[in-house]
């Protein structure tokens, strides 16, 4: 596949009151969980799980498989040492996938490249 391109722009006030433990269960690998446990603020856990739709939204896109729904948990939003995202997949695991994620008061967007 050629390079590809997605991105995605998520709402806090849409993701806020879907924040229960099955709905961070069904968006979180058991690693982003690890990672979402250790937030204490409630902004900043928003945030988080806020972002990691977007970006999983925005993988999706890229591959443009609009008709088959994804398993949010098969595909993780990870940070390397310096806090850079970076995407895991077991769909496609030797495919280059560069993400960015930015907040801002009310929204989160995020871009996924195929490099």
């Amino acid at each position: 596949m050629s390079k590809a391109i997605g991105i995605d722009i998520v709402e806090f006030n849409q993701i806020s009151p879907k924040l229960s433990d099955q709905f961070i269960k069904r968006i979180l690998s058991d690693n982003e969980l690890k990672r979402y446990n250790t937030i204490s603020h409630k902004q900043r856990k928003l945030e988080y799980i806020s972002g990691r739709f977007a970006a999983k939204e925005a993988y999706t896109k890229v591959y443009k498989k609009f008709d088959e729904p994804l398993n949010f948990k098969d595909v993780e939003v990870l940070n390397d040492d310096l806090g850079a995202p970076y995407i895991k997949s077991l769909y496609r695991p030797n495919d280059k996938i560069l993400v960015s994620i930015s907040h801002s008061a009310n929204y989160v967007v995020a871009i996924c490249i195929l490099k």
